[in-house]
C-alpha cells in the first residue's frame, strides 16, 4: 500500500505525498476521523513512502528492499505501538519503551517511523511520557499517532502535531475502493448505502453478508435431499446475483468435512458449528457418494471461471448433489463439463 493506492482523502495524500517528496516530513503526525475511515491505511501507506529507497515520479516503488520490509511488518526501522487485548489503555511503559527506541540510530532506512495505533488509548501518564519526545523529536524520526477523537489527547500533544482529519468517503469514492476489491456491483450498491463513507464499514458489512450466506448454503446442504427441484432453483438465482465465490467455497468446505466424517481421518473441521448435521449426513453418505459430490463442486468452479451461466452452473450443481445424496452410488449425468 502506497499514497497512490489510497482512495480518497485527496488533500491529506496531497499533502502527505508533497512532504514525502520534499524528504522533509514534520516529526509528528495526527491522524484523526471517523471509525473505518482509513486512518492506519494512510498511515501506513506514508511510512512506505518515508522509507522507500527507489522512490517515482508517484511515489514509493513497492518493490525495494525497504517497501518489501514494510509491506511485511518486518523493518527494523519501523515500531507499532497499540493496547494489548486485556488492557483498557495503553501501558506507560510501552510508550517509554518506544522513546528509548526513537532516539537510536535507523538500522537499514535513513529515517525511522513510529506508529501508535489507537493513541486515544493512551492514558494522562502515557501522553505526558511522549511529550519529551514531541518536544525534542530525535532528528532521524518521525512518529505517526492514529486517533478516532483528536479530543481525547491532551492539548501539548495535539499542538506538537501536524494534524491529518479524515473525512468519510463520498458514494464514489467508497464505489471506487469496493470495485477495488472486486465487490459485485449489487453488493457495492448495499454496501456504499449503509456505509457512510467508512471503508472499514463497508468491508464488515460485507463480511456480515457473505456469513450470512454461508450460514444460508450450509443449513440447506445439511437438509439437500429433502428440498424440492423449486427451493434449489431459487437458491441458485440467489446465489448468482452476488458474488458466487463464498458460496462456492462454502460448499466445497461442507463436502470436505463431510469426507472427513465418512471416512473417519479426524481432522479439524472448516464448519464445527455443524458438527450435528455433519453427524446426521455422514450416516447415509458414502466416500463414493462424497467424491462424486466433491467432483460435481469443482466442475462448478471450473465452468464459472469460463464465464458459464451462474445461475445455470449453480442450479445445476445443487440438483446434481441432491441426486447423489438421495443415490450415492449412481453417477449423475454432468452437464457443467
Amino acid at each position: 500500500m502506497t499514497l497512490t493506492d489510497v482512495v480518497g482523502h485527496g488533500a491529506a495524500v496531497a499533502r502527505l505525498n508533497r512532504a514525502a517528496r520534499a524528504d522533509r516530513p514534520a516529526p509528528a503526525y495526527l491522524f484523526s476521523g471517523p471509525s473505518g475511515v482509513g486512518k492506519r491505511t494512510l498511515a501506513d501507506a506514508f511510512t512506505a513512502e518515508l522509507l522507500c529507497a527507489t522512490p517515482g515520479p508517484d511515489g514509493a516503488c513497492g518493490v525495494c528492499a525497504q517497501c518489501v520490509r514494510v509491506a511485511a511488518g518486518t523493518h527494523p526501522d519501523v515500531r507499532i505501538v497499540v493496547r494489548e487485548e486485556d488492557r483498557r489503555d495503553i501501558r506507560t511503559e510501552q510508550v517509554r519503551d518506544l522513546t528509548r527506541w526513537l532516539v537510536l540510530r535507523p538500522l537499514m532506512a535513513r529515517r525511522k517511523v513510529a506508529l501508535v495505533d489507537g493513541a486515544d488509548a493512551l492514558n494522562e501518564h502515557g501522553q505526558n511520557a511522549l511529550l519529551k519526545t514531541l518536544e525534542e523529536p530525535p532528528g532521524a524520526s518521525v512518529l505517526l499517532l492514529v486517533v478516532g477523537r483528536a479530543s481525547l489527547l491532551l492539548p501539548t500533544v495535539r499542538s506538537r502535531c501536524q494534524h491529518v482529519r479524515l473525512d468519510p468517503l463520498t458514494p464514489d469514492e467508497l464505489g471506487r475502493f469496493l470495485d477495488q476489491r472486486r465487490v459485485p456491483r449489487p453488493e457495492a450498491a448495499m454496501l456504499v448505502a449503509r456505509a457512510d463513507g467508512s471503508p472499514g464499514r463497508a468491508l464488515a458489512l460485507l463480511e456480515d453478508v457473505h456469513g450470512e450466506q454461508r450460514r444460508a448454503v450450509l443449513e440447506r446442504l445439511a437438509r439437500l435431499r429433502d428440498l424440492s427441484a423449486a427451493d434449489l432453483s431459487g437458491l441458485a438465482q440467489t446465489l448468482a446475483r452476488g458474488d458466487v465465490e463464498p458460496a462456492l467455497d462454502a460448499i466445497a468446505s461442507w463436502y470436505r468435512d463431510l469426507l472427513g466424517r465418512v471416512v473417519g481421518t479426524g481432522g479439524a473441521p472448516r464448519n464445527p458449528e455443524m458438527a450435528a448435521a455433519l453427524e446426521a449426513s455422514a450416516a447415509h453418505s458414502t466416500v463414493h457418494g462424497v467424491l462424486r459430490q466433491l467432483e460435481a463442486v469443482c466442475d462448478t468452479i471450473e465452468a464459472i471461471e469460463g464465464n458459464a451461466n451462474k445461475a445455470l452452473a449453480l442450479e445445476t450443481l445443487l440438483l446434481d448433489l441432491r441426486r447423489i445424496e438421495r443415490d450415492p452410488e449412481r453417477a449423475p449425468e454432468w452437464t457443467n463439463r
